[in-house]
C-alpha cells in the first residue's frame, strides 16, 4: 500500500509540474520514471481516485507531519528527497552560534552531517541529505533549522 500512496504523490507532483509548463520528458527525468507512466498520471488513468485523495492530503499536511510520512513511503531516498524539495521547497541550515557540539546530528543514518573543523564546525552534505529532518528534531538547541 505505501508504494501506491507514493505513486499518488508522484502523480500530484507530475501534474503540478505540467501546470508549470514542464514537458512530459522533463517530468519523467525528474521523477526517474518511464514516460508512459507519466502519461498515465497526466491523463488521470493512474492512480485511483482514492489514492490521489490520500496523496493530496499528505502533501497538504504541515511539513513537520508530511515530511516523515513521505520519507517512510519509499526505498529510493534520492527520489524521496526530490519530492520533498519540490513539495515543501526547503533545505536545512545550521546556526553555528547555537550549536553546543552535542553530536546528536552526527548520528544521521545517511552520513549527511560531519565535523569539518575541531572548532565545532559541522556541515551538511547536500548530496547525502534526504531531507528527512530527523537532525532538526534531534537538535536540543535548535541549531539545525528547516528554511525555505
Amino acid at each position: 500500500m505505501p508504494e501506491h500512496i507514493l505513486s499518488g504523490i508522484k502523480a500530484v507532483v507530475a501534474i503540478n509540474m505540467r501546470k508549470e509548463g514542464k514537458l512530459q520528458r522533463e517530468i519523467a527525468e525528474f521523477l526517474e520514471m518511464d514516460r508512459s507512466i507519466i502519461s498515465h498520471y497526466l491523463h488521470g488513468r493512474y492512480p485511483s481516485d482514492k489514492v490521489m485523495r490520500v496523496s493530496e492530503e499528505i502533501i497538504n499536511l504541515p511539513r513537520e507531519y508530511g515530511i516523515p510520512l513521505i520519507t517512510s513511503l519509499g526505498d529510493n531516498k534520492q527520489i524521496t528527497k526530490k519530492l520533498i524539495e519540490r513539495i515543501y521547497k526547503i533545505k536545512i541550515s545550521i546556526d553555528m552560534e547555537k550549536c553546543i557540539a552535542c553530536g546528536k546530528c552526527l548520528e544521521c543514518e545517511y552520513g549527511a552531517i560531519s565535523v569539518y573543523s575541531e572548532d565545532i564546525g559541522i556541515s551538511i552534505d547536500r548530496e547525502k541529505c534526504i531531507l528527512c529532518c530527523k537532525c532538526v528534531s534531534e537538535c536540543p538547541v535548535g541549531a539545525l533549522k528547516i528554511v525555505r
